[in-house]
């Protein structure tokens, strides 16, 4: 029965076999791996650093877009208000000057309205004066007429 050798045995072998080359090849590929684990472990933590400032960064431009938008929007709200005070402020004053101008427009119908009627009045009193002055007109006609028959009878 063949029992497997062992580790150091294998050692032993190699180097009778091989010589000192692969001793030493194997112990440099060793410390290489060593190297770049160590080399890996540093490279690792230089990305974390690295993510982590970046994160920082885009936190920080985050923050800074939020302001300006906060401060635009707030820019914004304050115009539209203002805005909003001058239309009003205009319309109160187109209202103002529409109230004077129906006011003035009714005053100007009204004091049409009461010339209109005068005239109206001064009318039916000429009609009646003119309806009086042909009835005297007719009696006197008519006592002309009378008398220029009692002139001729006699």
């Amino acid at each position: 029965m063949t029992v497997p050798p062992n580790s150091n045995d294998l050692d032993t072998i190699r180097r009778i076999l091989f010589g000192a080359d692969v001793a030493r090849i194997e112990q440099a590929l060793a410390d290489q791996r060593s190297a770049l684990g160590g080399r890996v472990a540093d490279l690792e933590q230089k990305l974390e650093r690295a993510v982590g400032e970046l994160d920082q960064r885009v936190e920080r431009r985050l923050d800074e877009l939020s302001q300006r938008v906060t401060t635009q929007l707030d820019d914004l709200s304050r115009r539209q208000q203002a805005h909003a005070e001058r239309v009003t402020q205009l319309l109160d004053q187109v209202m103002v000057e529409l109230s004077r101008r129906t006011e003035q427009l009714t005053a100007e119908t009204r004091s049409a309205v009461d010339e209109l009627k005068s005239r109206a009045a001064d009318l039916e009193k000429r009609k009646l004066n003119v309806a009086d002055f042909g009835s005297a007109l007719a009696m006197l006609g008519q006592r002309l007429a009378g008398m220029s028959d009692e002139g001729g009878q006699r």
